[in-house]
């Protein structure tokens, strides 16, 4: 990890791991596992230890839960999916994945060879929103490269990218063996990026790498927005890091709001999750800038990871973010 530019210690490393909460696990297990290609790690967390995790993660209260890590062996800066089992009849925080609502989106992969991939996928029942597409990117000169992406619908309404970079540098590490990555980054729709800024920036102390605004082309493209809808598109990194980033994106017309909390209460996205070398410092830090502190520190048995402190902040629409010490 490098400093930042300023010379300010850097606190809160890449987000290692996306929480989310499905309603068919063998259905989630099948896409992650069997399409992706991550390996399991099974977990029951039960009595108080399932009290007390979903207390402080805002979980739906269930007498127990099964829980699976999924992550890639030997790929460092790969983020780690856990899924935890709810009631199937909850709702998804992204009705049919429709990209208007403000929110978490998804998560996206690195991949070599899409085509290949996809066949995979599709092999297992799952589709794409818009099969195999190319997204053009901006050079600082100017011009601009394409990208193969194929934004994959996950279950409980997710939106999964795999992103082919061909000779660049790709997204995330990958596994030569398997042509396929962990997943390298998570995505959301936000309300305001200028009100977003200071969390992210001065809260997290990621640094805003990419920013420029796209225009969608319409249902037939993979956020199926309606045509002409123009997006702004920024990335934020831990300073010195090359995975565990963020892609935020806020609609500048068509935006709509959540149709439940954002809370880990409903299926889909529940919790991104970031370690900190210093969890004190950066609650005060959270606190000195007005971020809500959902859950403050206390010490939470995590399955996969073992005991850490942790405590929980929102994002200005609400959303759960986790930052914990070891």
């Amino acid at each position: 990890m490098l400093p930042r530019d300023d010379g300010r210690a850097v606190l809160v490393e890449p987000l290692a791991a996306v929480t989310l909460t499905t309603g068919n696990l063998a259905a989630a297990r099948r896409f992650y596992q069997g399409a992706l290609g991550m390996s399991p790690e099974f977990h029951r967390v039960e009595g108080e230890a399932a009290t007390r995790l979903a207390a402080h993660w805002g979980l739906p209260t269930q007498a127990a839960y099964e829980y699976v890590r999924l992550f890639r062996p030997g790929l460092e800066g790969a983020l780690q999916i856990r899924l935890v089992a709810v009631d199937s009849a909850l709702p998804t925080k992204r009705p049919a994945l429709d990209s208007r609502f403000d929110g978490p989106l998804g998560v996206g992969y690195p991949v070599r060879d899409l085509k290949a991939r996809n066949v995979v996928v599709e092999a297992l029942g799952f589709g794409s929103t818009a099969g195999l597409t190319l997204m053009a990117f901006p050079r600082a000169d100017g011009s601009t490269y394409d990208i193969g992406e194929v934004h994959w619908v996950a279950p409980d309404d997710v939106m999964v990218l795999g992103v082919d970079r061909a000779h660049l540098q790709p997204v995330g590490p990958i596994d030569a063996a398997i042509d396929i990555g962990g997943p390298a980054y998570s995505s959301t729709l936000i309300s305001d990026a200028a009100r977003f800024a200071p969390f992210f920036g001065e809260v997290l102390g990621f640094e805003l790498r990419r920013e420029f605004t796209f225009q969608s082309e319409g249902p037939s493209g993979g956020m199926r927005l309606p045509a002409g809808t123009q997006v702004h598109f920024q990335q934020w990194f831990a300073p010195g890091s090359r995975s565990g980033y963020l892609v935020v994106m806020q609609l500048l017309q068509n935006a709509l709001r959540p149709p439940a909390p954002l809370a880990a209460s409903g299926r889909g996205i529940a919790l991104w999750s970031f370690p900190t070398l210093d969890l004190e410092a950066t609650l005060l830090r959270a606190r000195a800038h007005g971020t809500a502190v959902l859950q403050d520190a206390a010490w939470i048995e995590t399955p996969g990871v073992g005991s850490v402190r942790s405590a929980v902040l929102a994002t200005p629409d609400g959303f759960p973010v986790e930052i914990y010490q070891r």
